[in-house]
């Protein structure tokens, strides 16, 4: 048993009473939460030469940057060509704009300015944190990728786009776009385009999209995703989204075949929801009995699922590589629950950080009367287990010790 004070890598970013010896293996159990908070201000970070060129030193928008840039400007500001300045386009990586007030119309005068140069190069967009939203940004970036088929990494979040603003994208079904990160985070990602200009009350649920066509729904939100058969991550994280649209989004996402290895739902409400949880970790249920764990990592953390969502998941027979569980008001009822799924889950990391259960809560989660019966118990498949915040006592420590 080996203790870390550092907290495990997340998959986004790479890839009681009596004693029971459990077989020994090489687990870790983290004293320190991975953070579930998102900074607005770096909420925009991406893992390109973008981040690296900052790093170095080099300016944005100089000569020798690969990156175009504008921060903190007026829409009226935002001219492409003096960006680029003597710079030829094909040198040219990444495009952000950030916290520019850039409405829908503003990013389609954007988009036809880069679409008139040459960007073989181009795997990075970022317009994170402006106003963009409608049917005029989503010609506009349906448009941008088709011109631009080299972006991987898409950055949408803290905007007003609608996921319907996507639609476009499957238009074309024999056209697959590379995108493998997608960042729609504090977006009203609703089925249907948005009609107000007014940001949605952050992490509010939409009301129910009980007008929509399900079979309709379901179908082109399916085409959507096929048309990103390379998408790895997505992050979902404070987006307003409806019932329907997230299960139909989900089941999308989750479907035999898929890439996706991530996915973040944090502060969208499942805790007020658990019909949908329930529709969402159902879709994570194997199709046979045999099949292996997907290599998926949810995060559900910040969304109120206290002990009945807990109970809800490990009813679910759901299997996935890693979740994080953290902020969720879980007792030492819900990590009873959570004992009860962990020997079938296939889970190899769980962050239940932040969860203010106790002594009591380990001694639930360890259910040494399950242990007795089924040799297949958590210890031996859990390498990675978040416990920051937990209200633990040296107690609890020793038996996860001796435990695991």
């Amino acid at each position: 048993m080996s203790f870390s004070t550092t907290a495990p890598t997340p998959l986004s970013d790479k890839y009681g009473s009596t004693m029971v010896a459990l077989p020994k293996t090489r687990s870790s159990v983290s004293l320190k939460s991975v953070t579930t908070s998102i900074d607005n201000d770096s909420a925009s970070a991406s893992p390109t030469l973008c981040n690296l060129e900052r790093a170095e030193g080099i300016e944005c928008n100089a000569a020798n940057s690969r990156e175009i840039t504008f921060l903190d400007l007026s829409p009226t500001d935002l001219d492409v060509s003096e960006a680029l300045g003597v710079r030829a386009p094909d040198t040219i990586e990444c495009v952000r704009i950030n916290r520019c007030r850039m409405t829908g119309a503003d990013f389609a005068s954007i988009v036809d300015s880069l679409c008139q140069l040459g960007l073989p190069r181009l795997h990075t967009v970022d317009i994170s944190q402006n106003h963009v939203g409608g049917p005029q940004a989503a010609t506009a970036l349906h448009k941008l990728l088709t011109h631009a088929p080299t972006i991987r990494f898409l950055y949408l979040g803290w905007n007003q786009l609608a996921l319907a603003d996507l639609k476009h994208l499957a238009d074309s079904p024999s056209r697959m776009f590379k995108i493998s990160y997608l960042d729609l985070r504090s977006n009203p990602l609703s089925a249907t385009p948005q009609k107000s200009k007014s940001k949605s009350k952050k992490g509010s649920p939409l009301p129910e999209a009980s007008t929509l066509d399900t079979a309709s729904c379901t179908s082109w939100i399916d085409g959507l995703v096929a048309s990103l058969p390379e998408l790895t991550h997505v992050l979902m994280a404070q987006a307003s989204v409806d019932n329907q649209t997230l299960s139909a989004f989900m089941r999308a996402l989750t479907r035999p075949g898929s890439r996706v290895e991530y996915i973040g739902l944090e502060w969208v409400g499942l805790g007020s929801r658990l019909d949908t949880l329930n529709d969402i970790m159902k879709g994570l249920a194997p199709v046979s009995s045999d099949a292996s764990a997907r290599p998926l990592h949810l995060n559900l953390a910040s969304n109120n699922l206290g002990d009945s969502g807990a109970e809800i998941i490990s009813q679910s027979n759901a299997r996935l590589a890693s979740a994080t569980l953290a902020c969720n008001f879980i007792t030492e009822r819900g990590t009873g629950f959570l004992a009860r799924w962990l020997p079938e889950s296939g889970l190899e990391s769980l962050d239940l950080s932040d969860n203010y259960f106790g002594d009591q809560g380990i001694v639930s989660l360890l259910d040494l009367d399950m242990v007795r019966k089924s040799p297949n118990t958590f210890a031996t498949q859990l390498k990675s287990l978040g416990l920051n915040s937990c209200c633990l006592s040296d107690v609890s420590l020793r038996m996860l010790s001796e435990a695991l």
